[in-house]
């Protein structure tokens, strides 16, 4: 009986972790969906590219930045990909090696087809997670184990938050030192919001 009792209990506990698994990847199939595009804010803009990069995960994005005050300039190039781990949606960020090299990939993603491994370097301990929450979803990651190079100079600790929805995207960056003191970046919780165009 007892037996009964806890193969059911295991078969139950395995069902839901299943269950929480596939949620999770139907929820990542529409976070991935609602991300591609061009999003602006009034000052800059923000684009979010399907790329295939298959070694790094299904779901893999060339994500550029520019400021549109004073001509177009390229702020920042990333790589982002998402994964199911854990039952949870996780974001990992990296950096490219030539950026120079993936300055036309916004209008040319076949050019990520050449992408390698040395390509690219991993912001390691920047993940961020995400959670489909009213409509939207909302990613943040562990500022005490994000460490970056902040805007002017210098490594910091990053605490990234960012929300998606259907029509807009928005994000904030602050950076931290050690003692926990914020260094830059906004001074509230506000998020800035990014239309899609």
């Amino acid at each position: 009986m007892v037996e009964r009792i806890l193969a059911a209990a295991l078969l139950l506990a395995t069902a839901a972790c299943s269950n929480t698994a596939d949620l999770r990847k139907a929820e990542l199939s529409e976070l991935s969906g609602w991300l591609p595009g061009t999003y602006d804010s009034g000052a800059a803009s923000i684009a979010f590219v399907p790329i295939y990069a298959p070694f790094i995960s299904d779901n893999v994005f060339f994500n550029e930045e520019t400021t549109v005050q004073g001509g177009r300039q390229v702020v920042t190039q990333r790589v982002v990909a998402f994964d199911v781990v854990d039952k949870h949606i996780v974001q990992a960020s990296y950096l490219l090696t030539e950026p120079a090299r993936w300055r036309a990939g916004l209008q040319h993603p076949d050019l990520f087809k050449s992408l390698m491994e040395a390509d690219l370097r991993l912001l390691a301990g920047c993940e961020m997670l995400w959670v489909k929450d009213e409509g939207r979803f909302v990613g943040a990651n562990d500022r005490k184990n994000c460490r970056s190079a902040r805007p002017g100079g210098g490594l910091a600790f990053l605490e990234s938050r960012a929300e998606v929805t259907a029509d807009d995207y928005a994000r904030s960056e602050r950076y931290y030192d050690a003692a926990g003191r914020q260094l830059s970046g906004p001074g509230d919780e506000a998020l800035e919001r990014f239309r899609r165009q």
